[in-house]
């Protein structure tokens, strides 16, 4: 017995012997670096049966990962870094995280750091182009459209970028074009799926390219209808092009924000349609047609079509927080085609796009991720959603472009326990631009019901409803937003008078120690009503707007629906097309303080809006009023005079603040302004936005901006 014991034991302790000199080896055909982290490699020319060294590779991230699984699961005190070399990576698969992918700390966290010019892409190439014969200009390529199945990724799809440029699928009328619909009936199906049919009446000519179309090509093409603040993707379902009658089948409409005559509306998807450079179309049969832009050679353009719903998925144990994801950074990566795809039942509208879960990077139960340096581009999804029990995350000097969705997304739309609640995110210097592309009703940034959350010196632009949107509680019940801090930013180009009812920063609900400061707004423009530079809508309380710079906006440079004991301070707020200060409701209790701010405008009327006139209690004090030119108005039906006499504005004074240009928006005061007189303070405005290098900041100046759309004289 014991001397068998003694070979048990022996054998044991060679097999550790064996196990440790293979560590050994292992660990020294990596090197170490920073943070006492091994590093592994990841190249295009790489292969996933080398040992992902410097000298060999792996040839996928998928690889990578799992070495640094393995690797950590041995070493759980220590980092890793992945060195991406610079090329395109083309994904098959999303990249997934779980627990397992965690850092050691802080200090020893798992990094997946781009050397170079690093791209994930969801996409696949498209390749094989020549001229269509049949249609002069324009060029063909057959594609494989496998059968669509909930799993299979790579099917029928609807973004196409050219040269890193979105294309546009054919629609009519032309991009940045819209026809107006006359009127909508609605009309509810017997068949127990919840479904009406929608029958729109529009200009015959408008539709006359539908002429002879059968049903297999009229139930893929969708018509998009803009109404209020959302939109409504439904499928053609039939077409009277003579009466002007479009049927689609669809969900109901909401009581308060139907689709209505007046509304704008396009379609879209049909080779017809296919008219303008830039356009492209893909048939059942697999042919994808495409009219080049100018200067474009299709022997030469380089053609991605997405693929991938998402690319990367970080998804910890949400009821566990020792199973969340924690120190898991990315660096210098740059994140691109991701699809979007219609569903059969098309899009209901909802507000701020939040029925989509479209997302090319998606966090859940996690803390401590970071991503620094990374681009994420050319998407039809959002950008980045930290969703559920998410806590101490940063993206940091990020660019979130060409968006199909939103650009970040913080928290969840229903309040949940404190524990499992997302909050402490920071988004700082972040350029998100171009937003919307596939959903308009989308927002630049949105922060649902989430606290203690900073955006800061970011350049939000190129959406069509809202830059930024905080809470979600339409009304005064408990509120998952508190302590949120919109601070430093550059929010600007915003609505083109497409959409209505937007803000620059918009907010719902109680939001106790909620900071919307030292922003600079502008370009807010709706196309009927709205288009408020700053919106506390339905509830919003407890939130502190000052030191903000807002001008050129719809319909008021500060708009509250209804809300309570908000505080607006020393914030200029010029040039609103109508109202300059708007207050909807009248309630029992103070709705906000006006103090120590400076308004200026030159068209329209001080006070938007029926609140002021039905008695809306707002404290006002020691403000600085003027209309251009020193032309006279009046504080509703009142004088000056009269408005002070009844209480109002104790301290203010109506006189010309002395920008030293206004004409050309340069709101610096001059040494004699008497805005000083009233204790008014210095705007921040040359620190809102992004900073850092010059190449930096001039990425954020470099998206070019169309000009606002019109609506035809007499509609």
């Amino acid at each position: 017995m014991t001397g068998r014991r003694s070979r048990t034991v022996w054998h044991w302790q060679r097999i550790m012997v064996l196990a440790a000199l293979s560590a050994a080896s292992m660990m020294a055909a990596l090197p170490i670096t920073g943070f006492g982290a091994t590093e592994f490699h990841v190249s295009t020319a790489g292969d996933d049966d080398a040992d992902g060294s410097a000298e060999n590779p792996f040839g996928t991230l998928h690889r990578a990962r799992g070495a640094v699984r393995e690797f950590r699961r041995r070493n759980p005190d220590s980092g890793v870094t992945v060195r991406i070399h610079s090329g395109r990576y083309f994904l098959d698969r999303p990249l997934r995280f779980d627990s397992r992918d965690s850092g050691a700390s802080a200090e020893n966290p798992v990094v997946y750091r781009g050397e170079g010019e690093v791209e994930l892409s969801g996409g696949r190439v498209i390749r094989g182009w020549e001229p269509d014969s049949s249609s002069p200009g324009l060029w063909r390529t057959r594609v494989e459209i496998p059968d669509a199945t909930a799993d299979d990724p790579d099917r029928r799809f609807e973004q196409l970028w050219v040269n890193g440029e979105r294309a546009v699928r054919a629609r009519t009328p032309n991009w940045w074009n819209f026809n107006l619909l006359n009127s909508v009936a609605e009309e509810p199906l017997d068949d127990g799926t919840g479904r009406v049919r929608h029958h729109f009446s529009v200009d015959s000519a408008d539709i006359r390219m539908l002429s002879g179309m059968g049903p297999d090509q009229l139930r893929d093409i969708q018509l998009m209808v803009f109404h209020k603040w959302d939109t409504t993707r439904e499928f053609i379902e039939s077409v009277d092009v003579e009466s002007g009658r479009i049927s689609t089948l669809g969900k109901p409409m909401k009581s308060w924000n139907r689709m209505t005559g007046g509304c704008l509306y396009f379609l879209e998807n049909f080779r017809a349609a296919l008219d303008s450079p830039g356009e492209w179309f893909l048939d059942r049969d697999g042919w994808l047609y495409y009219l080049p832009r100018p200067g474009e050679d299709m022997n030469l353009a380089q053609v991605t079509a997405a693929r991938l719903p998402r690319l990367v998925g970080i998804s910890g144990e949400i009821n566990n927080p020792d199973a969340w994801v924690r120190h898991l950074y990315f660096e210098n990566l740059n994140f691109r085609h991701v699809s979007f795809n219609t569903p059969a039942d098309g899009i209901p509208p909802a507000q701020a796009g939040m029925n989509s879960d479209a997302t090319v990077i998606q966090v859940d139960g996690a803390r401590d991720i970071r991503f620094t340096g990374c681009r994420v581009e050319n998407a039809g999804a959002t950008a980045i959603w930290f969703r559920q029990a998410c806590r101490d995350s940063i993206v940091d000097q990020c660019r979130l472009f060409d968006l199909g969705v939103s650009g970040v997304r913080i928290g969840e739309t229903g309040l949940v326990p404190e524990r499992r609640r997302t909050g402490g995110i920071t988004i700082n210097n972040c350029i998100i631009h171009s937003g919307g592309r596939i959903l308009p009703c989308a927002v630049g940034v949105w922060i649902g019901h989430s606290g203690d959350n900073a955006l800061t010196h970011c350049d939000v632009a190129d959406f069509y409803y809202t830059a930024v949107s905080v809470g979600w509680r339409w009304g005064y019940a408990e509120s998952g937003a508190h302590n949120n801090r919109v601070e430093f930013n550059h929010l600007h180009h915003i609505g083109y008078r497409i959409l209505s009812d937007m803000g620059g920063v918009y907010t719902l609900g109680p939001s106790p120690g909620t900071s919307v400061s030292h922003n600079v707004i502008h370009d807010v423009l709706s196309t009927r009503y709205g288009g408020w530079g700053l919106y506390p809508d339905e509830g919003s309380t407890g939130i502190l707007f000052e030191g903000n710079l807002v001008h050129d906006v719809k319909d008021g440079c500060f708009h509250q629906h209804y809300g309570r004991d908000n505080i607006v301070r020393n914030n200029i707020l010029a040039f609103s097309e109508e109202g300059q200060i708007a207050v909807t409701r009248s309630e029992p209790h103070l709705s906000f303080t006006f103090e120590k701010n400076i308004v200026v405008f030159d068209e329209g009327h001080l006070l938007g809006y029926g609140g002021w006139k039905s008695g809306a209690r707002v404290k006002l004090h020691d403000n600085l009023y003027w209309r251009l030119g020193g032309e006279p108005f009046r504080f509703g039906d009142r004088t000056f005079a009269e408005w002070k006499a009844s209480g109002r504005d104790l301290g203010s004074m109506v006189a010309d603040p002395m920008f030293v240009d206004a004409a050309s928006r340069n709101f610096q005061l001059s040494a004699e302004s008497p805005a000083w007189s009233l204790g008014f303070k210095p705007l921040k405005v040359s620190r809102a936005g992004v900073y850092g290098s010059a190449e930096w900041r001039q990425l954020a100046a470099s998206t070019t901006y169309p000009e606002p759309w019109s609506l035809p004289e007499g509609r």
